[in-house]
């Protein structure tokens, strides 16, 4: 099974800048595929004020992860939550698959726990 998971995180949500060569050592360790995306757009805190907005027209910054074992897919989330902890809307899970979003949700609920 392929498990696909993107975590949209917006201005003020991780706990840190997210940098490329962490998520990269990471992706190594858990043998996951990573990306990392920044999207520029209409950057704000107060949420109400993109409600009317494309997703893809508010600044984020969008963690994509990929891999094939459950186990695998469980590790990263785990190492990316505690850097950065879970990200904070109900879009944050917005594109990924319905198996990697089940998957999210369970770690962000057993780490996090908002969902």
């Amino acid at each position: 099974m392929r498990y696909l998971v993107k975590l949209r995180y917006y201005p003020g949500d991780p706990l840190q800048e997210i940098k490329k060569e962490d998520l990269q050592e990471i992706a190594e360790q858990w043998g996951l595929m990573i990306g990392l995306e920044k999207v520029v757009g209409e950057a704000t805190e107060e949420y109400e004020k993109t409600l009317d907005k494309d997703l893809e027209e508010i600044t984020q910054t969008v963690i994509t992860m990929e891999g094939e074992q459950e186990p695998s897919l469980r590790g990263g989330l785990k190492e990316i939550i505690a850097a950065y902890r879970a990200p904070r809307t109900v879009y944050a899970l917005w594109g990924s698959n319905p198996a990697g979003m089940n998957i999210a949700r369970e770690v962000i609920e057993e780490l996090d726990g908002w969902w």
